[in-house]
């Protein structure tokens, strides 16, 4: 079956429009949930603070500046808001790549979204629930035996330093799907992903240095389930991999 020849007739100008489109909706979505959590913050604010209180029940964050309490709000109202209108965006993504698809490609609309936001979802869990509170275990518990100083955290920066590891986690915890999809759609084959893996992984480990706040608890924890998942990947290609291109493999 041929592709859509929308793929190869609209032009660059016309695919940049759909792109800023699919951009203009995402955040819209993005901005009316924001607005939703904003009235919430309170509320959400409190659950940021489970980690923390998790492992230090009497340590209280501070604000140090008159502007920090309501830009740390926005940064959770806005964070939140990403996070409810995920599937929306998601959502955005396929349809903005749908045209260069076969006909029996444009089914796996509902899979994609549905693992999308599953897999994200599960990278913020995972890291709020496990990450943090170990990280903040270490880090705080470094400070005070090594360098013998009382914390006194700004809700600034623990609220910065929670968004940044629940948003790495999320992402990368996406890989499993990217790579099935691209894998299904017959961009990258399970030999590929077979063949790159040394580099991978010590690809993985510079990310989760980059992506992490600069403790091993997190750095590992990042890791090695994008480790994990990688292999989970190469299961998953080895079988949505299109047959019809399997011959073309082992034919080089």
């Amino acid at each position: 079956m041929a592709k859509n020849p929308e793929e190869f007739e609209a032009p660059l100008t016309e695919h940049l429009a759909e792109l800023r489109i699919r951009l203009i909706k995402s955040l819209i979505a993005v901005f009316i949930f924001t607005i939703v959590a904003f009235t919430q913050v309170n509320f959400f604010f409190d659950i940021f603070q489970e980690p923390l209180k998790q492992v230090f029940p009497d340590l209280k964050l501070v604000a140090l500046t008159p502007t920090e309490s309501f830009f740390t709000a926005l940064k959770i109202s806005i964070l939140v808001g990403f996070v409810l209108a995920s599937p929306f965006v998601f959502y955005q993504v396929w349809k903005f790549i749908e045209p260069a698809l076969y006909e029996n490609e444009k089914k796996l609309l509902v899979p994609f979204v549905l693992f999308t936001t599953v897999f994200f979802v599960a990278g913020v869990f995972f890291s709020f629930y496990i990450v943090l509170p170990l990280a903040i275990r270490f880090l705080i518990t470094f400070g005070y035996e090594q360098l013998s100083v009382e914390a006194m955290l700004s809700v600034s920066s623990y609220i910065s330093f929670v968004i940044r590891l629940l948003l790495a986690f999320g992402i990368t915890f996406e890989m499993p799907v990217i790579l099935s999809l691209l894998a299904r759609l017959g961009v990258v084959s399970p030999q590929t992903l077979v063949k790159i893996r040394p580099y991978f992984i010590v690809g993985i480990f510079v990310l989760a240095a980059i992506l992490t706040p600069p403790d091993v608890v997190s750095q590992i924890f990042l890791a090695f389930p994008l480790i994990v998942f990688y292999e989970i990947s190469i299961i998953m290609a080895k079988i949505l991999y299109p047959k019809s291109m399997k011959g073309q493999e082992v034919a080089k």
